[in-house]
């Protein structure tokens, strides 16, 4: 079975256990970015300390597709009831990978995961200065 998605910057294909992001015709550098920067997230190692990261299988050059496994996206109801159980990660301080907002979290294999974590490519450098320099980058992170 295959379901259509739409953001803002990308359309997302799910195909069986895969959900393919690709950039928003006419949003196609923004789209690509936000690919590029989950993918290198993931690749970095992001997810050994946010844990909640849905997982990247593979990403195309210059960021024209980027392959995520396929999450159920929570409901309104199921994300308030989410936040409301105290089981929504709180980092402190908080790296300002990811809103939420539905949408933007699902469950994969009955865990709760964050399937759009490009926050960053939308920030102003101004926004971006906001963010506490010990989780700037994944080496910042990893000496906490």
């Amino acid at each position: 079975m295959i379901r259509l998605a739409r953001g803002s910057q990308r359309r997302v294909i799910v195909c069986g256990r895969y959900a393919i992001k690709v950039p928003r015709m006419h949003r196609l550098r923004q789209g690509a970015r936000a690919n590029l920067e989950e993918a290198r997230i993931w690749r970095e190692g992001w997810q050994r300390r946010y844990p909640e990261l849905c997982p990247v299988v593979a990403c195309l050059p210059f960021g024209i597709v980027l392959v995520m496994l396929a999450a159920r996206i929570m409901t309104r109801a199921e994300l308030d009831q989410f936040e409301a159980s105290g089981k929504k990660p709180d980092h402190i301080p908080d790296p300002e990978l990811y809103e939420n907002k539905v949408g933007d979290w699902g469950y994969l294999n009955g865990q709760p995961v964050v399937v759009d974590y490009a926050m960053r490519v939308h920030m102003t450098p101004e926004d971006i200065e906001l963010i506490d320099p010990a989780v700037r980058t994944i080496a910042d992170v990893m000496r906490k």
